[in-house]
């Protein structure tokens, strides 16, 4: 399995595009792995778990061919996890002329809730020009599995939009899994129970923690993240060949990457950063790039 951040930051990015709190401007004096776009996520080169406002940068930044994107698996339905405007484009002949593909293949399939899928159709109402048929949908429902391109994704329930079925993912490809965990707060039972029937522990999991070293509320701050991997760790889901990575960080705390890398090391914890690539052979061989 081959996953690779386009970005990391939350929804204002990192520093946040209006602001001059003391965290962003050091943001923006240091940069390097303290720049941080809004979260996106591609594996195997095909799948990209949400699609961000900052896709058009990313894609030019990381050399990400969007023509080869074949399904876009959703978390829920805030903008800065479902761009409507970049989706369109894709739907626009005018837009997007991609004379390699058969008209029978092009087309992107895209998984989530009914809340996506009502969005991304209400999108289309102000696009006369858009394809309707490029975009197959498919309506996901907790704790099924579901394999697209070869990637079997177990939705799981996220606690983050009160009115909306928000989704944490398990994604597996033979005996490797990801637990992908963004925009939630502390996981309820529920998550638990579903965590419980899947079959191996984690070769990587991937956590909010947009509060930093605040208290959590719609999203973890460091002591949900110690809480929940405790857990998993007690439940065996958590093993010492495990990787864990703190992703969709934000500047609400007061601190940059660099700082907070810091705090986190000696756990053996890692914040991501924009760029960061992470492979997952059989022998659970990690290598982490730019």
């Amino acid at each position: 399995m081959r996953i690779k951040y386009l970005g990391t930051g939350a929804a204002e990015g990192f520093p946040g595009l209006f602001c001059e709190c003391a965290a962003c401007r050091k943001a923006r004096d240091r940069r390097g792995k303290n720049l941080k776009m809004r979260s996106c996520t591609l594996l195997n080169d095909s799948v990209l778990i949400d699609i961000s406002p900052d896709i058009f940068a990313q894609s030019l930044s990381f050399g990400i061919r969007m023509s080869k994107i074949k399904a876009i698996v959703c978390t829920h339905s805030h903008e800065d996890h479902l761009d409507l405007f970049s989706l369109m484009l894709r739907c626009r002949t005018g837009s997007s002329h991609l004379p390699d593909i058969p008209p029978s293949q092009n087309h992107i399939h895209v998984y989530g809730s009914s809340a996506i899928i009502g969005k991304i159709e209400h999108a289309f109402s102000s696009q006369p020009h858009a394809d309707r048929n490029i975009l197959i949908f498919h309506e996901l429902k907790a704790y099924r599995p579901y394999l697209i391109e070869g990637l079997e994704f177990t939705p799981l329930p996220a606690q983050h939009i009160p009115d909306e079925e928000c989704f944490l993912y398990c994604v597996r490809e033979g005996k490797h899994s990801l637990l992908y965990a963004n925009d939630t707060g502390a996981p309820t039972e529920d998550f638990f129970s579903g965590v419980e029937r899947l079959p191996h522990p984690f070769s990587v999991v991937s956590l909010d923690c947009a509060r930093g070293t605040l208290d959590g509320d719609g999203h973890m701050g460091i002591k949900e993240v110690r809480s929940l991997c405790g857990r998993l760790k007690k439940m065996g889901k958590i093993v010492p060949a495990s990787r864990i990575y703190l992703n969709h960080f934000s500047h609400m705390c007061g601190m940059i990457h660099d700082e907070f890398q810091d705090l986190i090391a000696e756990e053996g914890l890692r914040l991501t950063y924009d760029g960061l690539t992470l492979e997952v052979s059989d022998d659970g061989f990690f290598t982490r790039s730019m």
